[in-house]
């Protein structure tokens, strides 16, 4: 018996939020605390691409909703 692989969720900001503070924890623990220097920025990189993509979406959910508001008054 087989079983279906479960769908993947999206990364959210939140997600990448934790996970810089797991690296934090851990560099602020590691007696070479530089070599999570790369995945740190990578993680802030992340982050911010997220956060841009995030307020894309609301932009143009908000436009969508004053068009509509738009369109309903001109019908009234």
């Amino acid at each position: 018996m087989s079983r279906r692989p479960r769908q993947k969720q999206p990364v959210t900001a939140a997600d990448v939020e934790r996970a810089l503070d797991k690296l934090a924890w851990v560099m602020s623990r590691s007696r070479n605390p530089g070599l999570g220097a790369p995945l740190w920025k990578r993680l802030e990189s992340e982050l911010e691409r997220l956060r841009e993509e995030e307020a894309i979406v609301a932009a143009a959910q908000a436009r969508l909703k004053r068009s509509k508001d738009r369109t309903a008054a001109l019908s009234a």
